[in-house]
């Protein structure tokens, strides 16, 4: 007689309660004269204790209970769109309670296909419960959301904010946006409570009671302080500017009765402040209200995009989209930008990410395969990483070649009159060797006659980046210098491992950009002494004083990295040597093909000296037929062409550099 396992009686007892609950229901595809029979043999099995027999005639007694799967399914269907209607009136507790119902439908259907060991229409389920889910995500939120924009009081506002806290949101910036609008809401509220302090204050200081009114704007202070760091915690700029406006106001009125308390006389041309009803009125933004509408299409239109291509893992995300590692109905592997909502702004960006792309190609820019508006996503070239999660600081000459690298990009760019506006580490991608940089993500980009300070401006880490004239009127229009001056925060973070205008706050990270001045790199890191000069030009507030043009920075970057090629050699072994030798080759050549070179003459001289200590080292006769090709041209004053030049590019790659042109 075999012995009782625990693990088969526990499944047999919960199976058995939800075959007693379909047997009572008697639904579609059901046989419940079947199941009681299959159950009668479970109960003689288990009287002889024979377990594993028993385990097996309960999935029988189960399958024959349970009602046809496509009945259930319809059934979940149904409840999901009837969620998705009452989601779009705006009826949010009704609509979490179809999606709940619909997924218990899920969760029954899918139990049957599991006991049915059908995996394949296991894994399609689970997306639909995953999507449904999602669905019932964005009702709760929004219904939390509703309470934060209704709430006539602060105790109705901390309530909503504690509840956002613990539930699960569709998407994390959603989370953010609304507590930054709750945030928003209490300043706005307990403002109103300092405007009574402040007016309270002056009654009594009118009627000479000065102990009362110091007392009184002291508590003011403190609340003040405390409503000084939500706003900063928050990033909310105009919150900063009032609550600073109105300690201010406070600090003065303070000073002021303490001198008349202790000297008996008025500082001279001091009087009691009492701040404009305007002073303590903070207007809240308006939100689309299509902007949450159109999180609900996400889950949809992703189950679209799957359709087309294979999706793999999630490896980016930004304030507007994620990206997808994916693979296409060609094979080849890609990666998959979708938007996460189809309102206005984001479709605007979209659309000029894929226009600016169009006009774009160059080796040094990500290129865009397709897109499709409709469904929001754009197919791009698949990266192997960002220099965002690349570890920092960067080598030295590693970190100056990269630049280099992005610099060709942005003087393509402002060729065509494009400036890119959104330079930073996780827009520039790169593709096997991190010297193969390239830069993406060009949302932002705006053509010369249309780019304004307005369009500029974006949220989050964006700010870390942004250039003064983004930020002030007082630095003049924007033109592609606020792109030189982007590439060379980024060059700083390369050297050192630290933002140069790091603050806790964006006030604060603006006040840094509009008025301090960096320490040059080597202070952090004595190894980057020979950028130094062209990193603080990059980033000289006053534009005119910075590169006026990207040629210009890519002159004083190849001269550097060439001398400093040249001193690392003397303490390299023979195969290092020949790598910077082919480094230094393709550098001057790719000066040459793009029309940066100051006397292409005097770099073709170069690139031939530098070849011939090549064939020495590796005594390879096609290295020395390149020479001789070259030398030949410059005896006939013949400029070499880029086609030209990439000719010669499958001798060089032969010494560990990979190098690439067009």
């Amino acid at each position: 007689m075999e012995e009782a396992r625990i693990s088969d009686l526990e499944e047999i007892r919960e199976r058995l309660d939800m075959i007693s609950h379909y047997i009572r229901l008697e639904l579609p595809g059901s046989n419940p004269a079947k199941a009681r029979d299959y159950l009668s043999q479970v109960v003689k099995a288990l009287n002889e204790n024979r377990t594993s027999e028993a385990r097996g005639l309960i999935k029988h007694a189960f399958t024959a209970a349970m009602p046809d799967v496509e009945f259930l399914l319809s059934t979940a269907l149904k409840l999901r769109h009837d969620g998705e209607k009452l989601l779009r009136n705006k009826k949010f507790k009704e609509a979490i309670s179809k999606f709940e119902d619909s997924l218990d439908r899920y969760r029954q259907a899918l139990t049957a296909v599991e006991v049915m060991g059908d995996e394949e229409k296991a894994g399609k389920l689970r997306n639909a419960m995953e999507t449904t889910d999602n669905f019932r995500k964005i009702a709760n939120f929004r219904m939390i959301y509703k309470r934060i924009k209704e709430a006539k009081n602060e105790k109705e506002l901390y309530a909503a904010l504690e509840e956002l806290q613990h539930i699960e949101v569709p998407m994390e910036d959603d989370r953010f946006d609304a507590m930054v609008t709750a945030h928003r809401r209490l300043i706005a509220m307990q403002l109103q409570t300092v405007a009574g302090m402040i007016r309270e204050a002056h009654n009594l200081y009118r009627k000479e009671d000065l102990y009362s009114a110091k007392k009184t704007l002291e508590a003011a202070k403190a609340s003040l302080d405390k409503l000084m760091e939500t706003a900063k915690k928050y990033g909310l700029v105009n919150e900063i500017g009032q609550v600073g406006e109105l300690l201010k106001a406070v600090t003065h009125n303070i000073s002021g009765i303490s001198e008349l308390l202790f000297t008996g006389e008025k500082i001279r041309g001091w009087h009691f402040r009492v701040p404009k009803e305007e002073d303590f009125t903070i207007q809240e933004e308006e939100e689309e209200e299509e902007f949450f509408d159109m999180s609900l299409d996400f889950q949809k239109r992703f189950e679209m995009i799957r359709e087309r291509y294979r999706i793999k893992d999630v490896i980016g995300e930004g304030a507007f989209s994620y990206v997808y590692k994916a693979v296409n109905s060609r094979g080849q592997k890609v990666a998959v930008k979708i938007l996460k909502y189809l309102d206005r702004d984001y479709m605007e960006s979209f659309k000029r990410e894929f226009e600016v792309s169009a006009k774009l190609e160059h080796e040094n820019i990500v290129r865009v395969y397709r897109a499709d508006p409709q469904l929001g996503f754009l197919e791009m070239e698949l990266a192997t990483g960002n220099f965002e999660d690349y570890k920092k600081p960067l080598p030295v000459e590693l970190a100056g070649r990269v630049v280099y690298e992005v610099s060709r990009a942005l003087h393509h760019a402002h060729s065509k009159g494009i400036y890119h506006r959104d330079v930073k580490p996780s827009n520039i991608l790169y593709f096997g060797s991190p010297e193969r940089a390239k830069l993406g993500d060009w949302g932002l980009a705006k053509l010369a006659s249309r780019a304004t300070r307005k369009s500029s401006q974006v949220k989050h880490k964006t700010i870390l980046y942004a250039s003064p004239e983004q930020t002030s009127k007082r630095f003049g229009k924007l033109d592609h210098r606020s792109d030189i001056f982007q590439l060379g925060v980024v060059f700083y973070e390369f050297l050192t491992g630290r933002h140069p205008f790091i603050g806790e706050t964006d006030g604060e990270i603006i006040n840094n950009i509009l008025n301090e001045n960096p320490e040059p790199p080597s202070s952090l890191n004595p190894d980057a002494r020979p950028f130094d000069a062209i990193v603080m030009k990059m980033i000289e507030k006053d534009p005119r004083n910075r590169y006026q043009t990207v040629r210009e920075l890519q002159n004083d970057l190849r001269e550097v990295l060439i001398r400093m090629g040249e001193r690392v050699r003397e303490s390299l072994g023979t195969r290092d040597v020949v790598e910077h030798m082919t480094k230094t080759i393709c550098l001057m050549m790719k000066a040459i093909a793009d029309g940066s070179s100051t006397n292409w003459r005097t770099d073709l001289q170069a690139i031939i000296r530098e070849l011939n200590s090549l064939y020495e080292q590796t005594g390879d006769r096609d290295v020395l037929g390149v020479e001789r090709q070259l030398e030949l041209m410059l005896e006939q004053d013949a400029k070499p062409t880029e086609e030209s030049l990439r000719q010669i590019l499958p001798v060089l790659n032969r010494y560990g550099y990979a190098c690439t042109m067009g």
